[in-house]
């Protein structure tokens, strides 16, 4: 049998498409918004974002993702910063040159906030990111220079 199976036909079915996942990085203030999510046996951050349309451009995903879930609209620094890759999804990361609003939850994240199901956006600095669970583990390092960079330019 073929790596992805193979139909009555005996042609290969297709890949499973790859999930496609646009996210922001946003830092004020020497500390960057995570979204913490905690839920029954799992308890990790993650940068805002979330799933790309197939009408949208990551860069358009990553804007209205952000609008959606934290009350906060951004003007992003021009293409991705990264773009990450795992087993199941490819992640676009973005970084926000501006921010402007008032941090809030919303959209569907807290359609499903109950007290199984906790999504709360929360502000971390460095030495806090380094203690914490972040996903994709990958962006640790990325998030850290950027936190350092961004606090050499405050100095």
């Amino acid at each position: 049998m073929e790596e992805f199976g193979q139909c009555q036909a005996g042609l290969p079915l297709p890949a499973p498409e790859r999930k496609q996942r646009a996210s922001i990085v946003i830092i004020e203030d020497g500390r960057l918004l995570l979204m913490h999510r905690v839920k029954p046996g799992k308890d990790y951050y993650s940068l805002p974002g979330g799933n790309i349309k197939r009408s949208e451009t990551a860069a358009i995903a990553c804007v209205r993702e952000t609008r959606e879930e934290t009350g906060l609209n951004v003007w992003l620094v021009p293409g991705p910063l990264w773009v990450l890759e795992s087993e199941s999804r490819t992640e676009h990361v973005f970084v926000a040159r501006e921010h402007r609003g008032m941090l809030r939850l919303g959209g569907p994240e807290l359609a499903k906030l109950s007290p199984d199901n906790l999504y709360e956006l929360v502000w971390l600095d460095a030495e806090a990111l380094e203690r914490v669970k972040l996903r994709p583990k990958s962006l640790r390092p990325h998030c850290l220079a950027l936190l350092e960079e961004a606090g050499q330019a405050g100095a």
